[in-house]
């Protein structure tokens, strides 16, 4: 057992020792935290900067990709710094919790014992706990016998003692139901009569005379309590394991005596019941206009429900905020889903155009000419024509040809656009002869991705379908057998 809780001080010192190497570290532009999150930071960056370069994946690069996508920053080295500190710190915060609360639960586990002195397995009293504990028997040579689970449970009261406990709680019993009232005698309150008695491990049930004055739950009925009072029976019946007793006990049951101000309101209350019931036959009711000689203005208590309002408000700004990185990422997959349905009808276009005659940067002209024609006409945004106009301006400003072109490639992303990209790079030296030949084959591979989009596309929508078609299955099941059923 201690032999893991040094293991789980290794990783909390080695944390000290890169937060110690770290600490004078800058931090890139964006990142502002302070105090020991700020800490952190550096020591994340710190390993980053070890890493960096020393190992390279698919998915740091797809993650890349994503940055200079959605970031469209020139700092790129920066967003990728802050990006990767940021993922490193949150696995060291949690890697150094981890370990303090693994040695925390080591040491605890270690130092907790179940045994007695005398070697056996030590109970919880009343108000306790059953546990579970596995026991390993060993020989006198020391050699493991086998491992045993064991439920132990809390102790239980001998007769004689739980009849003990019951002499106790008989005289606890008419003290703790009494509520608000002084005493059994004036009870003008609703009494307490609670299931169970603190301190005390019985049961306990109820069993009340006059129903028409008092409820099960010892909630009184006013209206049928007498103006003298009346006695009831209070039948208490306590239960442990298999053993019962029983207490009686009897409330004397009193009228509420009313202050000024609830006699006031019981008596107006009664004066709306019977304008009410008097004038069911007539178009409105007639409210009392005087009460004990004082004038009554009767007005409509307004619902202010602006509070709620607020809150509702607060609670839907703060989902709005967690699903907007949602949102983000459902974007740049419907932009990825656009482009690659719009890749194929871009190539064919290409391929239409060079047969024509025209060079590569004079259709990146023309494509992007006829694109903003559309859009003036009200023609719908689309991602990858808006990339061929970036790419045009580029070429337009100075840029080389390869170079528009590779950066055309690295933002519309993905392995069809890389390809392309890389097409038209490699071939700017080599003429339009042998560009043409592999725009046509990459013009026919394109269509047949499409093709088999269209087709992965049907299939996952009968699956969809699948579900819905079960529960109707069910449901007619159901028609079919509840008739049947009930017809024996």
């Amino acid at each position: 057992m201690f032999k893991l809780a040094y293991l789980y001080v290794v990783l909390p010192l080695a944390v000290f020792v890169i937060l110690f190497l770290s600490k004078d570290l800058q931090l890139p532009p964006g990142m502002e935290e302070t105090g020991i999150s700020r800490a952190f930071l550096k020591a994340s960056l710190y390993i980053y900067r070890l890493l960096k370069g020393r190992i390279k994946s698919a998915s740091s690069e797809k993650i890349r990709v994503y940055l200079r996508t959605l970031e469209q920053r020139k700092d790129m080295e920066n967003a990728e710094a802050e990006y990767f500190t940021r993922k490193i710190s949150i696995v060291l915060i949690m890697a150094f919790a981890g370990s303090l609360l693994a040695l925390a639960a080591s040491l605890g586990a270690g130092s907790v014992s179940h045994f007695d002195e005398e070697g056996q397995i030590k109970r919880d009293g009343y108000g306790g706990s059953d546990y579970e504990t596995v026991l390993v028997a060993t020989d006198a040579a020391g050699e493991q016998v086998g491992e045993f689970e064991m439920n132990v449970g809390t102790r239980l009261f001998t007769r004689k003692e739980a009849e003990e406990l019951f002499d106790e709680a008989a005289g606890d019993l008419e003290t703790a139901i009494l509520g608000e009232n002084e005493s059994l005698d004036n009870v003008t309150q609703n009494l307490n009569l609670t299931e169970e008695l603190e301190g005390y491990p019985f049961d306990i049930r109820w069993k009340v005379d006059n129903y028409e004055v008092m409820g099960q739950d010892g909630k009184l009925k006013e209206e049928n309590i007498p103006e003298g009072g009346t006695a009831v029976m209070l039948t208490a019946t306590f239960s442990y394991e298999e053993n019962d007793w029983q207490q009686v006990l009897y409330a004397n049951v009193m009228p509420k005596v009313l202050t000024p101000g609830e006699r006031a309101v019981k008596e107006l209350k009664g004066l709306l019941q019977k304008a009410d019931k008097d004038s069911r036959t007539e178009n409105a009711i007639p409210l009392p206009k005087s009460y004990e000689g004082r004038e009554l203005v009767w007005s409509e208590k307004k619902t202010d429900n602006s509070l709620i309002l607020l809150m509702l408000t607060l609670t839907g700004g703060a989902i709005s905020y967690v699903l907007k990185d949602k949102e983000l990422k459902k974007s740049l997959e419907e932009r990825q889903k656009q482009m690659l349905g719009d890749y194929s009808q871009m190539i064919s276009s290409l391929v239409l155009y060079m047969e024509a005659g025209m060079t590569m940067r004079n259709i990146f002209g023309k494509l992007s000419s006829s694109y903003l024609r559309e859009k003036k006409n009200g023609g719908p945004d689309r991602f990858l024509y808006e990339e061929i106009l970036m790419t045009n301006r580029e070429l337009a400003s100075g840029t080389s040809e390869a170079d528009a072109y590779e950066h055309f490639g690295i933002r519309c992303g993905g392995q069809q656009y890389t390809r392309l990209s890389t097409l038209l790079t490699q071939n700017l030296k080599k003429g339009n002869s042998q560009l043409l030949t592999l725009l046509r084959e990459e013009s026919k591979n394109a269509f047949q991705a499409r093709m088999d989009r269209a087709r992965k596309a049907g299939e996952e929508a009968g699956t969809k379908l699948l579900l819905p078609m079960i529960i109707m299955l069910v449901i007619v099941m159901i028609i079919i057998m509840i008739p049947a059923y009930l017809a024996f």
